[in-house]
């Protein structure tokens, strides 16, 4: 038993060191195996591999935190769960992390455990032997290098560390007027993979609403958390921007491939700006910003509706959010959200009408 912990051990830290190879500002990568049974793995609620496996690595993870499940398909079916996994460390580095998950017949000792931590570096060999993919590209093994055009190196583009962001901060701060500040905010932006909390940070650096929304629209195309978009219309003083902000969050194109689960905090967000809200149609709008790039669970639905006013809006929200629901088994319990029982038959029977 002490030899296949130690070979094991030997051979996961050879994995990730030869996998190692991207630098901090390309994400960091996780690798997850398991010593006896395969398994599906799910990050944020997006499964990524087609086929049961005993090991998987996803590399390219720009986001700051993940929530990560085992799904095990032996004899003994189970589930295992990690939540707010981070990718940085103190200094905001990114980092490869490689996690066992423990199938052990007793309940009490099945886990995903941190098995080794490494920094995420590059120029390191390359020979892969487990199915390995890059993040926001489910069921998509990768073969091979990447090749940058492909979407692997340059999906999203390089992120700033938390030192070069505060000098591009004060670079944008020593500029008096707006229109200054945004070409030097745009000569950044097509080259870097802000965040929405970044882009927040920026957003501050401009007197007037026209300035923010020129340079949340250059800033888009490369957020790696489009689904959070929709929060930065608090950074807007008027109404009549906030609109045009949320027109244009609406009206990109959808990457069916990158559907994300929100996490609680990014729910209660979205939840919190559809409540600065006081109509329906008001509220839908907000949702509409989200509904076609976010996959919901019937759970975070059900929270939705509640925010609604009237069964009208319920109903489109219903309708709105139903292609993309990662657990329509259960969509029919939304009816107890309805109030009257004509609007209650509408909704059966838009349910009964999908394929």
């Amino acid at each position: 038993m002490l030899k296949k912990s130690y070979l094991i051990a030997v051979f996961l830290l050879c994995f990730c060191l030869v996998h190692g190879q991207n630098r901090s500002s390309r994400g960091g990568n996780v690798t997850v195996f398991s010593d006896r049974e395969a398994f599906y793995l799910y990050i944020n609620g997006i499964q990524y591999n087609e086929l049961p496996t005993k090991q998987i690595r996803v590399e390219r993870m720009k986001d700051h935190s993940y929530d990560i499940q085992v799904d095990f398909v032996g004899r003994e079916k189970s589930t295992l769960l990690k939540r707010g996994i981070s990718m940085v460390n103190e200094e905001g580095s990114f980092l490869d992390l490689t996690y066992l998950a423990n199938t052990s017949r007793s309940n009490r000792t099945r886990s995903l455990t941190l098995y080794a931590l490494f920094p995420a570096e590059e120029n390191m060999p390359d020979s892969r032997t487990a199915q390995v993919f890059v993040y926001g590209r489910p069921k998509q093994i990768m073969e091979g290098e990447l090749d940058p055009g492909s979407g692997g190196d340059d999906y999203y583009g390089e992120q700033m560390t938390n030192a070069e962001f505060n000098a591009f901060l004060k670079t944008i701060d020593q500029a008096g007027f707006d229109n200054d500040k945004l070409k030097i905010a745009g000569m950044t932006a097509p080259q870097v993979a802000f965040s929405v909390n970044q882009i927040k940070e920026i957003l501050k650096k401009f007197s007037w609403d026209e300035g923010k929304i020129a340079f949340a629209k250059m800033a888009y195309p490369n957020c790696p958390e489009k689904r959070n978009y929709i929060t930065l219309t608090d950074q807007l003083a008027f109404g009549d921007s906030k609109n045009k902000l949320m027109d244009f969050i609406k009206n990109q194109p959808v990457d069916r491939d990158y559907l994300e689960r929100m996490t609680e905090v990014e729910l209660n967000d979205l939840i919190k700006a559809m409540r600065q809200n006081g109509f329906d149609d008001d509220k839908l709008k907000v949702l509409g910003t989200v509904s076609g790039k976010v996959a919901f669970p019937v759970a975070s639905i059900k929270r939705i509706l509640k925010e609604l006013s009237w069964d009208q809006g319920k109903l489109s929200a219903s309708q709105k959010l139903y292609p993309n629901c990662i657990d329509k088994r259960n969509y029919a319990t939304l009816i107890g959200e309805f109030t009257f029982l004509d609007y209650k038959d509408k909704f059966t029977a838009f349910v009964r009408n999908q394929k």
